[in-house]
């Protein structure tokens, strides 16, 4: 698996060369090579996507000169540009980023971030992607100040578990500013609070009456749990928390994803792999059942629930998740 890691980030390295020189046929040679590897690797599904979309208006471009310098009947000459004209800057329309190309650039900029400081090879790689991908100067701090106050989080986790209490040194090493510090004080009560506990739970239903319920017979039960009525709503808190398990059901508004489509977004993120992944739902059908076994979700709870059973579930794969962990240190 390292091998992999190792073999893939030699071709990125590659494609970004590559890239430079303007041969994009080559560069789509060596993330063809990337993707027989992972065909889930962020990076290298951006960077075809982009690809294709330059090869597109390349000859989209080609088609329009040569459709221009072919000989017309009865062609008048247009007037020749005043100098006001022709200085004008050409107008370069907003293009929405893609999700692929949104993700591989919040990737890299968590990369970056994790240990709250920008080398100068850093903020090249930075440079260079955002002119790749067209990526406004709006977007780019949006997202690079999510990325920032995101790794911040992360790191008051990973000092908390090391015994460190007072994070004043992380808010110099992150850059916050007095406005950042107030936005996000009650995130960070919200993420100490949920470190003292047995474990995060994200819970995931329509019906508000049952997430409530939830929601205090596990923090009954010592667990601090998330709850959201959509997936999309759920995304967004993925932005700033790592839940130890999901809890999701199935049906949801007609306005928002499934159960099932949440599940694929969900598994599609990195950190989350090897997240435990329960379905609860009141449908109680065979074909729904295999669907979410197929998908690789790892159980299967139908309302009414039982309360010793939901406990129970929950406990049991957050064991076997952190024996697992324990294995892979050793």
């Amino acid at each position: 698996m390292k091998e992999s890691s190792k073999n893939i980030s030699e071709l990125l390295r590659g494609v970004d060369k590559i890239i430079k020189t303007g041969d994009l046929e080559e560069a789509t040679k060596l993330i063809g090579k990337i993707l027989e590897i992972n065909p889930k690797n962020i990076y290298a599904r951006a960077y075809s996507e982009r690809i294709s979309s330059l090869q597109k208006e390349k000859k989209e471009k080609e088609t329009h000169s040569t459709a221009q310098s072919s000989p017309k009947e009865h062609h008048t000459a247009s007037p020749a540009p005043t100098i006001k004209e022709a200085e004008q800057p050409p107008i370069v329309l907003h293009r929405k980023l893609s999700d692929a190309i949104l993700e591989a650039y919040k990737t890299l900029l968590d990369e970056v971030w994790k240990d709250g400081h920008v080398t100068p090879f850093e903020q090249e790689r930075i440079n260079a992607m955002r002119t790749f991908f067209a990526v406004s100067m709006d977007e780019h701090q949006y997202l690079e100040q999510n990325a920032r106050l995101t790794c911040y989080l992360n790191a008051v986790k990973n000092g908390w578990n090391k015994g460190m209490r007072d994070f004043t040194g992380l808010k110099t090493q992150f850059q916050l500013t007095d406005e950042e510090e107030f936005i996000l004080q009650p995130k960070v009560d919200r993420l100490l609070k949920s470190l003292k506990s047995k474990g995060v739970i994200l819970a995931l239903d329509d019906d508000k009456h049952f997430l409530l319920f939830v929601e205090r017979l596990l923090e009954k039960n010592g667990y601090h749990v998330l709850n959201t009525t959509s997936g999309e709503e759920a995304l967004t808190l993925l932005e700033h928390f790592s839940p130890d398990l999901v809890l999701c059901d199935i049906a949801f508004g007609q306005q928002n994803m499934n159960g099932f489509m949440f599940y694929e977004k969900f598994r599609s993120l990195e950190r989350f792999t090897s997240t435990p992944f329960i379905f609860i739902s009141a449908l109680n059908q065979k074909e729904l059942f295999r669907t979410g076994k197929k998908l690789g979700v790892d159980d299967y709870l139908t309302k009414p629930i039982d309360n010793e059973l939901l406990l129970v579930t929950v406990e049991g794969r957050l064991r076997r998740v952190r024996e697992m962990q324990r294995t892979i240190d050793i």
